[in-house]
């Protein structure tokens, strides 16, 4: 990375642990009460993180664009109209707190049987991976509700941040690799000072396996993870023809409820030994949902010598559906994913029509490079692959 951009990256990381900080060191039963930030239902537990996170980036730059859910709609008037890579601005696409629901449960649960004055000293008091996986499912390194930002600069992704609040650890998707560090024992006069050399340097690298090793059966290449939790998604899914016999649709999908930023951990080694998965799906789902994921896919081939890891490639269903009132698959005309004198770009100026451009959808699967069903698949039904676009 270029000096400024580490130097965005670095803001990144002290962002998300100051907010996995403030998180715990909240009054448990607080956490669960609901607040006037964001909607009506916005729970202190989401509020917390993303005031936090927003605050940091704009001490550091004010005039970088930060994007979550809820704060798209106010940059509306700030938003680039110029499709010119070089005249966009730098963007952070955040989702502060990801899988919240299950977090609040959890949260209620640590708190019923430990009661403390800080949800980390209730935390203390239990194993909390242990616990989550009990309650929520495994492996929490996957499952796990997160805290991420993803950078994006002239058209570029840049890098991308995940905090998991369950497991205390911080994974970077940087040019150099795919790199997590444990922070459970790091002391809080050195968390301050780490960054993004110090996770590498003192982290592990996380590797996206090959197909081949991780699926033995040829069910197992189709095995995927999506969401179909809601009214709407389970046609969306369907439309797309990926799973070409719909009455196979339950036994192919893997999980139905999954989060979103930490997704692409299930191509990672953190999933072997919990079911092969071929394919993640983001089934019309918002831009902060999976936005993250083209930095590991885009990163990850520095993690293995044998070429890139992983593909992704935009799906367009024949019928168009909508999810309050946004089209659930973008053809390409309203995609992000442009192309300039031949070189992909990420076109953000194409949001700028969107009451909220935080609730742009797209839908899109990112799979192994080597996975020998879906990718055929894929292509046969002239599915544009966009790895190359960002």
């Amino acid at each position: 990375m270029k000096g400024i951009e580490r130097n965005y990256c670095n803001v990144c990381i002290r962002a998300v642990i100051a907010a996995w900080e403030a998180l715990e060191e909240t009054f448990p039963k607080r956490l669960l009460e609901y607040t006037k930030y964001g909607k009506n239902d916005t729970l202190v537990l989401d509020a917390t993180p993303e005031i936090v996170i927003c605050d940091m980036l704009k001490e550091h730059d004010d005039h970088s664009l930060i994007i979550t859910e809820e704060s798209a709609q106010h940059l509306k008037s700030r938003w680039p109209l110029d499709s010119d890579p070089v005249k966009l601005p730098i963007m952070f696409f955040s989702d502060p707190t990801d899988g919240s629901e299950n977090l609040a449960k959890f949260y209620g649960e640590v708190s019923r049987r430990c009661p403390a004055e800080t949800m980390h000293q209730s935390l203390k008091s239990v194993d909390r991976i242990a616990l989550w996986e009990e309650m929520i499912g495994s492996p929490a390194s996957v499952t796990g509700s997160t805290s991420s930002l993803t950078c994006i600069r002239k058209g570029e992704i840049i890098f991308s941040v995940i905090l998991n609040y369950i497991t205390e650890t911080i994974t970077i998707a940087v040019p150099s690799g795919v790199f997590y560090l444990d922070l459970s024992r790091i002391s809080k006069k050195t968390l301050q000072k780490i960054d993004c050399d110090f996770i590498a340097e003192n982290g592990k690298i996380l590797s996206f396996p090959p197909a081949s090793k991780t699926c033995k059966t040829h069910n197992d290449f189709k095995r995927c993870v999506t969401f179909l939790g809601k009214t709407g998604y389970l046609d969306n899914f369907r439309d797309s023809l990926i799973v070409e016999n719909p009455d196979d649709i339950e036994k192919f999908v893997h999980y139905d409820k999954p989060v979103g930023p930490s997704r692409i951990f299930y191509l990672s080694d953190w999933q072997r030994g919990h079911g092969p998965i071929g394919y993640i799906l983001s089934n019309g789902e918002k831009i902060t949902e999976w936005i993250h994921w083209l930095a590991f896919v885009k990163f990850a081939k520095q993690s293995r010598s044998n070429g890139d890891s992983l593909k992704v490639f935009e799906i367009v269903t024949e019928r168009a559906w909508f999810k309050d009132s946004v089209l659930m698959s973008t053809a390409s005309p309203y995609s992000i994913f442009n192309d300039l004198d031949g070189k992909g770009f990420l076109d953000i100026s194409r949001l700028k029509v969107y009451p909220n451009p935080g609730r742009f959808r797209s839908m899109l699967v990112v799979t192994t490079t080597d996975n020998k069903i879906i990718v055929p698949i894929l292509r046969r039904h002239d599915y544009r692959e966009v790895t190359d676009f960002f």
